[in-house]
């Protein structure tokens, strides 16, 4: 109210200094022809323009309220009903109308893009899940006939299984997020048995790049999608295993406290990072100016950081690792 009162007075200044200019010219008159009516004729003169004044006030701020309550239906439901409502309020106002028109264009443009998001989401899924019908057929097949190969050709079809179902849950991941249909499921859970269950997935990876690793996970409890936190973590490990020094890789998971919060923290001894990279390793297709960048998709951290802001967590990067000493990443529960 006090804004829109503000607002009519800046609108209606002219009519001010009118009426204020009108005062002093019969002010003046008066002196001339009359002196001594001077004070009596100043005394009505003011309190009628203050009169008249409050009632122009009055009548552009009601005539205000109205438009905004108009024009604020419109936007709230922008319908056949509150667009013929604004087109008559507004029929002097080719600027309105125009603007009116153009919003519900708009509009309609936004919901075929929302349908269309929707039937890319649904394809994607069904997508997803007709390539898991062959990737757990495929898995199903390594294990019954784990007996007929090598521990060398075992290990190396499970490496190439978990590359093949990392991308697919990824792609999962993604879309769901374009379309905003994220499915959390706050359980409570124990964070070390979920790490470990990640670390074991990743195993395969590390043993073909003879990735070394030191895990060091205190017993917590958190209260979170186990699910999106593993995926979560796949991330950082798929990172890891990635970047990690190529003839003596090196990675460490580790749960602790750091301060109020857990942290769950993805090391590894690679180049790093450049300082100027830093404040963009979480954004979409960054990539970096490292070696090895040709690599990267510049989407699992991205992935990694928005779904943790789903679930009112924190990824951020360890600052306890200097940039050329290889890379850390840490996500942080609130206790």
């Amino acid at each position: 109210m006090k804004q829109r009162g503000k607002q009519v007075i800046r609108r209606s200044w002219y009519w001010i200094v009118l009426f204020l200019c009108t005062d002093i010219i019969f002010i003046f008159v008066t002196w001339i022809v009359r002196r001594e009516a001077v004070p009596s004729i100043s005394l009505f003169l003011v309190l009628f323009t203050v009169l008249m004044l409050a009632a122009g006030w009055w009548t552009e701020w009601r005539r205000l309220k109205k438009d905004e309550a108009v024009l604020m239906r419109f936007l709230e439901t922008p319908d056949e009903k509150t667009k013929a409502d604004v087109l008559t309020r507004f029929a002097d106002s080719e600027a309105v109308q125009a603007l009116t028109a153009r919003l519900l264009s708009l509009l309609c443009q936004i919901n075929e893009k929302t349908v269309d998001l929707s039937a890319y989401r649904e394809y994607i899924e069904t997508w997803v899940h007709e390539v898991k019908t062959p990737l757990s057929l495929s898995a199903l097949v390594l294990g019954n006939h784990k007996d007929e190969m090598s521990p060398y050709v075992y290990d190396r079809f499970q490496y190439i299984w978990h590359r093949l179902n990392e991308d697919v849950e990824r792609i999962l991941y993604y879309a769901r997020l374009q379309t905003g249909n994220t499915d959390i499921k706050y359980t409570a859970f124990r964070l070390d048995d979920c790490v470990r269950d990640v670390l074991e997935e990743y195993r395969p990876f590390m043993e073909e790049k003879k990735i070394s690793l030191d895990a060091r996970l205190e017993q917590v409890q958190v209260v979170s999608d186990r699910k999106i936190v593993s995926f979560i973590l796949s991330q950082f490990m798929s990172n890891a295993v990635k970047y990690a020094d190529s003839r003596e890789g090196r990675i460490s998971v580790s749960i602790g406290r750091s301060g109020d919060k857990i942290k769950l923290c993805s090391y590894n001894n690679g180049d790093g990072i450049q300082p100027e990279d830093a404040p963009f390793v979480f954004d979409k297709g960054f990539t970096g100016n490292y070696q090895g960048q040709s690599k990267a998709t510049g989407m699992g951290l991205y992935l990694a950081k928005k779904y943790a802001e789903k679930l009112c967590a924190d990824v951020e990067l360890d600052d306890g690792v200097p940039y050329d000493t290889g890379f850390g990443v840490a996500l942080f529960f609130g206790v």
